[in-house]
């Protein structure tokens, strides 16, 4: 299995601290090694998402950063967008929205074959 990323989540990535990237790396890492049996405390299925969106919860949640990743056909792991959970009360709804729009694209340039982002 594959773990590849989007801009939006590679834009993220660039503005977080070395601490941070490597609270995230470590989360990461455990992704590409347990794929989809990945569980809880460091991932866990979205909820009031109309498509198969999950979490990365670094630090087994213990940190306010989140990615949000789904598996795409192939079942290689897509980092869709990341965030900080943190200060904001209304996390989960934008994330989400972001994350479903993000995903979409994906899939469509993935059908088209132009999506070729890797990490």
């Amino acid at each position: 299995m594959e773990v590849v990323h989007t801009a939006e989540f590679g834009d993220w990535w660039d503005a977080l601290s070395e601490d941070e990237q490597e609270d995230v790396a470590r989360v990461v890492e455990l992704l590409r090694g347990a794929g989809v049996l990945l569980k809880f405390p460091h991932s866990s299925a979205l909820e009031g998402t109309k498509h198969p969106l999950r979490e990365l919860r670094p630090r087994q949640g213990a940190s306010p950063l989140r990615v949000v990743y789904a598996f795409d056909p192939q079942r290689d792991a897509v980092l869709l967008i990341g965030g900080d959970k943190g200060s904001d009360a209304r996390f989960y709804e934008r994330i989400i929205a972001r994350g479903e729009r993000i995903w979409k694209e994906y899939l469509d340039e993935q059908a088209k074959g132009l999506h070729e982002e890797t990490s």
